[in-house]
C-alpha cells in the first residue's frame, strides 16, 4: 500500500515497514479513511514475515491531533445515542489494541503535536522517539470527555499515576524535553534527524528472533495485570517454546563455533 493520496501512506523495504500520516492539514485526525488505512496496515503487519519492524510517523511537523472534531460535530446533529457512541468506541478500540500488540517492534516517531488519540496512539508503541519540536498532550478534558484510545491504561503504567493524573486532570502541553524526563519520550532527535534515528531503531531490532520477540513482548504487555506467579508460568510456556526454535539453536551453534551471533545491539 503506497497510494500517496491515502491517509497514511505504507511501505516496506529491507524487513522495515512505514506507515506515514499524511495528511498535516487535518491533523492526521482519526477520520474514516485514516481507521480504515491503519485496519489494512495492521492487517499487512500481521501477515507478513518479512516484516520484522514498523515505524509510525507523521509529515510536516504534525504526528496526529487524534479525534476528528468536525466529525464530533455531526454526530452531535445527528443525535447519535449512547450505545451507537459505545459501539464506534469498541470499534476504534479493537484496532489501537491490535496495533498495541503487533508481534514486531513498533517504534512511534513523533515530531510535532500528538494530541488526544495521537498521544494515545503514541503510547501503545514499544519505542517513542520525538523531535526537538514535538508536543504531547492528553487533551480530551478540554471539550469535556474522558481519556480514551488506551491513555488510561498506558499513561500511569508509564509515568505513573500521580504525574498520570496531572496530564490528564489538566490537559496541560508536555514539550518534548519534559517528556522525556518523564518516561514518555526515550530519545529527542533534531526533527531533521528524527526519521534517521527511528530507521536506525528498528535496523537494530531487524535480526532478533521473531519468536523471543514476539512473546516478550506479550508478557511483558501483561506485567503490571499479573502476580510474579502468572508471569512465571507464562515465562515457562514462552522459554519452552523459545529453546525449540530454530532461531535459538542456530544461535547456540554459532557461539560454540565463535561465529558472529545474528542479533547484535550496536550502542
Amino acid at each position: 500500500m503506497t497510494d500517496q493520496n491515502a491517509a497514511i501512506a505504507f511501505s516496506v523495504a529491507d524487513g522495515i515497514a512505514v506507515a506515514t500520516m499524511q495528511r498535516p492539514k487535518q491533523r492526521n485526525a482519526f477520520g474514516p479513511e485514516f481507521i480504515a488505512d491503519m485496519k489494512a496496515i495492521l492487517d499487512e503487519v500481521e501477515s507478513r514475515d518479512d516484516i520484522r519492524a514498523l515505524i509510525l510517523t507523521g509529515t510536516d511537523g504534525v504526528f496526529c491531533a487524534g479525534g476528528d472534531i468536525k466529525g464530533m460535530v455531526e454526530r452531535n446533529k445527528a443525535a447519535v445515542p449512547p450505545d451507537g457512541m459505545r459501539q464506534r468506541l469498541y470499534y476504534t478500540n479493537e484496532w489501537v489494541q491490535r496495533f498495541r500488540n503487533l508481534d514486531v517492534p513498533v517504534i512511534a516517531a513523533v515530531d510535532g503535536p500528538a494530541f488526544g488519540g495521537g498521544f494515545s496512539l503514541a503510547l501503545c508503541a514499544d519505542f517513542v522517539l520525538a523531535s526537538d519540536r514535538a508536543s504531547f498532550c492528553s487533551v480530551f478534558f478540554r471539550i469535556g470527555v474522558i481519556p480514551d484510545c488506551g491513555v488510561l491504561y498506558t499513561l500511569p503504567r508509564i509515568i505513573g499515576m500521580q504525574r498520570a493524573k496531572q496530564l490528564m486532570y489538566t490537559a496541560r502541553v508536555v514539550e518534548a524535553d519534559e517528556a522525556r524526563n518523564l518516561g514518555i519520550v526515550m530519545d529527542v532527535h533534531p526533527a531533521d534527524e528524527l526519521q534517521d534515528a527511528a530507521m536506525d531503531l528498528a535496523r537494530q531490532m531487524t535480526n532478533a528472533s521473531p519468536t523471543a520477540f514476539s512473546i516478550t513482548k506479550r508478557v511483558v504487555n501483561q506485567a503490571f495485570d499479573n502476580d510474579a506467579s502468572g508471569l512465571l508460568e507464562m515465562e515457562a510456556a514462552g522459554q519452552a517454546i523459545c529453546l525449540s526454535s530454530d532461531y535459538h539453536k542456530d544461535a547456540v551453534d554459532r557461539f560454540v563455533a565463535k561465529k558472529p551471533l545474528k542479533f547484535i545491539w550496536q550502542a
